[in-house]
């Protein structure tokens, strides 16, 4: 499955980008995708770790569209999920469904 992974995520207006704080350009979803991959868990054993080590790399190396398995899909969703507000899953769920 393909992502577009530098579609830019929306404020709560839908229409004002929102900032990365660590870039000062417009955050996207390749930002919040390799920061909920990268956030630790606590329940992650080596081998789930190894496993979003090898996901965060095919989303950081991806110019536009990162091609995604539906396991990798979801482990990608389940990150999002854990660690990310309301205002930003709902904007990355909606594109990784490609809604």
């Amino acid at each position: 499955m393909k992502v577009k992974v530098n579609t830019t995520l929306k404020g709560i207006d839908g229409v004002k980008e929102l900032p990365n704080p660590e870039t000062k350009s417009a955050l996207t979803l390749k930002d919040i995708l390799i920061s909920s991959l990268l956030t630790p868990d606590e329940k992650d054993d080596e081998k789930k770790k190894f496993e979003k080590w090898e996901i965060f790399k095919k989303i950081r190396d991806a110019q536009e569209e990162a091609e995604l398995t539906i396991e990798e899909m979801a482990l990608v969703k389940r990150g999002v999920g854990k660690f990310q507000p309301p205002l930003i899953l709902g904007q990355c769920f909606e594109i990784l469904e490609g809604k």
